[in-house]
């Protein structure tokens, strides 16, 4: 029986439902399914992704194929093209959608219902938009703590700048990027440096594998408002969970809003800056004095809404949020101070637009906070029109002086001359825009970056065209918009004379607190309690009994002849009666026996974390009254040694560590070491800029010592062991990075390198002329590893061992404490580490002796991340099997806790004459060692992101002046640079993104711009000859403009 004719005028219903409806009615009348047949779903679907999936017809097999009036299909195409033809008209997933996601179902996995929700401004929607900057450096994505990756079901909270945070669960991590699948239906993308808050294994990881298929595998290409999406039925669990949390959160938080709503004031501080972990806060605000209490994971993200929205009140390092869960609240002074300042800026706006109506009646009733700002903008536009006279605004920086001053013995480099006095309101001013320029303080704050923009705009002074100078490729600002970012803001501070001319910004981070720069009230008591100590510092030394008299046993101390602190010192011995073996000894300060971590020198070095070197200057960890004075390795200094017995093949035999006193010291410099043992070491070929005029000579007392013949053995003795020990770590996958190296020096005045401490000066104006001489020399990079070994290398393979008997030692007495060891990165390459061993790196050394740029960069990438643990783990990276850092307890604070450790257990041993075991003395009423498995864990998650900072800290301050040497050599000739020069490429960036170079001459890290054009690709490990595009002094940024490709070892191996 045929379906009967429609009972509505076919005029009033299009023609895909009338098509749509006429089948339905036709498969309703047809009993008898076909085999074989496919059924085509017809119509677009606005909300889901149409996916063709077997299924039986019912349709008769002798019936015609049912033809559809809007989408003819000639039979005599063939059966795929016609699928290909229908895919495209029902906007189903084509194959060019397809090409990102590797795992995608084909065939007859293909699923109906895939999940495709509206994309509305949510948190988790993958594009960026127009958001405010931040700092650029922010790229911490290899913290060196346990807890690095995520792992499949843990919860997390993706943000983004004006948008409400979202719920997302982790599913996996290709290379850098980490995949998420968000509360709202959509997988996205993000760093892990990006995440901020997690909840660890909050969804069961079965729930989560289903939705592997569905993720794209090439985050590049494939697109968040696309196509292809998470079938409903099964995101809908992962959906649900975290639904539920989110409504759970948001019940919490309408509960305690009154509290929340008020938690700055409740928390915060007149003067002083507190720290408090997100369980804190929380316990504080809502345990209502229970101590029990403990907050849910609900709990914790009402919480954080609360924090969120007040963020500049409580600050959060970005870098290290996920895993401390740390807030400092500011002082109430500081935040009335910024929220004043960007009162006066409202007030001004609103007298402009006022005073753009009704010119005369706006000018009387012009607020106090409007003609603040008003004042503080004419006088700044007075400094500025003077700072021109002298100097150019370049992009992001002040060009150098247009007078000059040579350096002798009478005079310095640079003239200060100071002005004008700031008033209090400018001084509010100025102290808003370091905030916002300087600090960057207000990334992701929309509202005070805008009062920022505001004053800079205001003075009118960097807008037209020419105004800044060399800006990349010819670019000028935008009249419509200027140039109001954190850059100009910058330089706008420079040009009134509140930073100098060369200020290096990098030591002005928050989480620093470096002395000088920026003192905290903790800091400040810290340093007062180290200055009364130093007039009676009592030490009492608590090894004295157990320490071994090393007597006339040479140690040789091997470092830069301007080295003030000396950490180690190295001996050697033979082992009697065996020629084959001797005794390896590295004595290192010991400076915890004489106070333990209630001090307030550690207290001080707690804070410090490490010593910060700069090329304008150190920040040591301990006062140098204390480690010169005291502890720093001379004549009769009490040490801690750390013994290995080895063979000459390199194999480990004994380790012991034993405290004692040293007699007998020589100091040494690398240069000196080669000489005395008559190294023909390959000839390093060094590049030397210089700007500013002739480098001052320095002041030097140091005559060579003299050293006797079985001295000079002991030295090569030394630099055999040393071999053999690179050789076993090698044999262990060990790696050394080979890329050269760059020296910076700076200076002023002659004697010595470095700057005089010059903070900004917030009080008067400053006009500085002349600027300083900066020096590089730089050891140009043969290749991207090293292979061989010399005799520079003779104390970092003994510290190397030292550390690795540390651990051992440690390990075997369960000893918690800051092992270093390194993890896989998840999805950093195709093979396991094994494999890309066996497979492509024995391989390629076996054949040409030496890695490759491209093979070396990809095993570094695939021997993972460098981490910190309480307990010992490999370390593949240096190709050990545990490592401890102990030899440098002067400028590393945990080195200290190593050694205090140690020191414990030790006693414990002499005491009781039995071998520690931390697990055995758990129960005993007074705690053995001073710090436990959990305070040792909480110890790590609180320096390791420091001793990041602080790492990031020593390269970039070094890079700043690498990158102000080069403004002042390439756009004002103060030195000459090659046309062109050769680039290494090391890694390719996205699609409009630039690439990360090498420039080998000048052994510094560069970036590469991608050249639209046929026969630019670039390819990692590539070699290219290329010209200098861009300086960016603020960013520390170089940019190279490939022209032609010099070499790819894709085609020659």
């Amino acid at each position: 029986m045929h379906p009967r004719p429609l009972p509505w005028p076919t005029a009033h219903v299009c023609w895909k439902c009338q098509w749509r409806v006429a089948v339905q009615h036709r498969r309703l009348a047809r009993p008898t399914p076909a085999r074989n047949a496919i059924a085509l779903v017809a119509g677009r679907r606005a909300l889901h992704g149409t996916h063709l999936r077997r299924q039986p017809s019912t349709a008769p097999a002798n019936s015609p194929p049912a033809f559809d009036p809007a989408f003819p299909q000639p039979h005599s195409l063939p059966i795929r093209k016609r699928l290909q033809l229908k895919q495209k008209e029902l906007g189903g997933p084509d194959e060019e959608a397809l090409q990102a996601f590797g795992n995608y179902p084909r065939g007859d996995e293909m699923l109906n219902g895939l999940s495709r929700l509206s994309h509305t401004a949510k948190a988790d929607d993958g594009s960026r938009g127009n958001e405010i900057e931040g700092d650029e450096d922010n790229d911490g994505d290899d913290l060196i703590t346990i807890g690095l990756f995520l792992k499949p079901g843990d919860v997390v909270e993706l943000s983004q700048s004006g948008r409400e945070p979202v719920l997302a669960v982790f599913v996996q991590q290709l290379a850098l990027t980490s995949q998420f699948f968000s509360v709202n239906g959509r997988w996205c993308h993000s760093r892990l440096v990006e995440i901020s808050f997690a909840i660890p294994g909050a969804i069961d990881p079965a729930l989560v594998q289903p939705l592997i298929p569905f993720m794209p595998t090439d985050t590049a290409r494939a697109s968040p408002k696309g196509e292809i999406h998470v079938p409903r039925h099964f995101g809908v669990p992962v959906m649900e969970i975290l639904g539920n949390m989110t409504k759970e959160a948001e019940r919490i938080y309408r509960q305690n809003a009154p509290v929340l709503d008020t938690a700055y004031s409740m928390l915060a501080d007149k003067t002083r800056a507190r720290m408090m972990t997100l369980n804190q806060i929380a316990k504080t605000l809502l345990g209502k004095a229970d101590r029990s209490w403990k907050p849910s994971p609900a709990a914790l993200l009402a919480v954080r809404k609360a924090l969120n929205h007040n963020a500049f009140r409580f600050r959060s390092d970005g870098r290290s949020q996920r895993l401390t869960n740390v807030f400092a609240i500011r002082p109430t002074d500081d935040v009335q101070a910024i929220e004043t300042v960007q009162d006066w800026v409202r007030e001004y706006n609103e007298h402009k637009a006022a005073h753009a109506i009704n010119p005369i009646a706006s000018f009387q009733r012009q607020s106090r906070g409007a003609q603040n700002i008003s004042n503080f903008v004419e006088k700044a536009r007075r400094l500025i029109a003077t700072s021109r006279e002298h100097r150019e605004p370049n992009a992001g920086f002040l060009g150098p002086s247009k007078a000059s001053y040579a350096v002798t013995d009478s005079s310095a480099a640079t003239r200060t001359a100071f002005g004008e006095e700031f008033t209090s309101a400018d001084k509010q001013i100025i102290t808003f825009l370091q905030a916002w320029a300087l600090q960057i303080q207000f990334a992701k704050m929309s509202s005070f970056y805008a009062c920022g923009v505001a004053i800079i705009r205001a003075t009118e002074c960097y807008e037209g065209e020419g105004t800044i100078k060399n800006l990349p490729g010819g670019l000028q600002p935008d009249p419509n918009r200027g140039r109001t970012d954190t850059i100009v803001g910058f330089l706008f501070l420079q040009e009134i004379g509140v930073l100098t001319p060369h200020e290096d910004r990098t030591i002005y981070d928050e989480q620093l607190m470096l002395p000088s720069v920026r003192l905290s009230r903790n800091l400040e008591l810290l340093i007062t309690k180290a200055e009364l100590t130093r007039r009676n510092p009592d030490f009492r030394d608590s090894m004295a009994d157990l320490r071994r008299d090393w007597g006339a046993m040479t140690v040789y101390c091997i470092d830069g002849e301007g080295a003030k602190e000396i950490d180690d010192g190295i001996s050697i011995a033979n082992v009697p009666g065996k020629e084959s073996e001797y005794w390896v000894h590295v004595h290192v300060a010991n400076p915890t026996a004489f106070f333990n971590k209630t001090h307030v020198l550690s207290g001080l070095a707690a804070h410090m974390t490490e010593s910060v070197y700069t090329p304008q200057r150190s920040f040591p960890m301990l006062p140098k009254w204390a480690s010169q004075s005291y502890f720093s390795l001379d004549r009769n200094r009490p040490v801690l040694t750390f013994s290995t017995r080895m063979d000459r093949s390199g194999n480990i035999l004994e380790t012991k560590i034993q405290p004692g006193i040293v007699r007998k010291i020589i100091s040494l410099t690398p240069t000196e070491v080669s000489e005395y043992i008559g190294e023909c070491t390959q000839v390093v070929q060094t590049t030397k800029l210089v700007v500013g005029g002739e480098v001052p000579s320095t002041v030097t007392n140091r005559t060579r010592p003299k050293l006797s013949s079985g001295e000079i053995q002991e030295i090569r003795d030394m630099y055999t062991a040393a071999r053999a020990m690179w050789s076993r770590r090698k044999a262990a996958g060990g790696i050394r990075i080979g890329q050269g190296d760059v020296e910076v020096r700076v200076f002023e005045r002659p004697g010595q390198a470095g700057l005089a401490w010059t903070p900004p000066s917030v009080d008067r104006t400053r006009l500085i002329q002349g600027d300083p001489i900066i020096e590089l020399i730089a050891k140009t990079a043969e290749s991207s590893t090293q292979q061989e070994i010399d005799s520079s290398n003779i104390v970092e393979e003994m510290m190397i061992q030292a550390c690795q008997t540390a651990a051992s030692w440690c390990g075997e007495r369960n000893i918690p404490a800051m092992y270093r060891g390194s993890v896989e990165a998840p999805g950093a390459d195709d093979l396991s580490l094994e494999q890309l061993q066996k497979q492509v790196v024995f391989p390629h050394l076996q054949k040409h002796g030496r890695l490759s740029r491209s093979v070396g960069f990809r095993y570094l990438a695939a021997l993972g991340k460098a981490i910190a643990h309480s307990s010992p783990l490999p370390h593949k990276i240096i190709g050990v099997k545990s490592y401890l850092r102990v030899t440098s307890p002067l400028r590393r604070f945990s080195d200290m806790i190593a050694h205090w450790q140690i020191e414990a257990a030790l006693r414990y041993e002499a005491r009781t004459g039995k071998k520690f075991n931390a697990d055995a003395t758990k129960t005993t009423d007074r705690p053995v060692l001073p710090f436990s498995k959990e305070q040792m864990q909480e110890s790590i998650i609180t320096l390791s992101p420091r001793e990041k900072i602080i790492q990031k800290t020593n390269t970039y301050s070094a890079h700043f002046w690498v990158c102000l040497a080069w403004m002042r050599a390439f756009y004002y000739k103060e030195a000459s640079l090659p046309a062109t020069m050769k680039v290494w490429i090391r890694s390719v960036g996205e699609e409009n993104s630039m690439s990360l170079g090498f420039l080998r001459v000048y052994s510094i890290a560069v970036r590469v711009l991608k050249i639209p054009a046929d026969g630019f690709k670039l390819e990692v490990g590539d070699e290219w000859e290329a010209e200098v595009y861009s300086i960016n002094v603020f960013r520390r940024q170089i940019c190279m403009r490939p022209i032609r490709l010099l070499h790819r070892e894709s085609d020659v191996e």
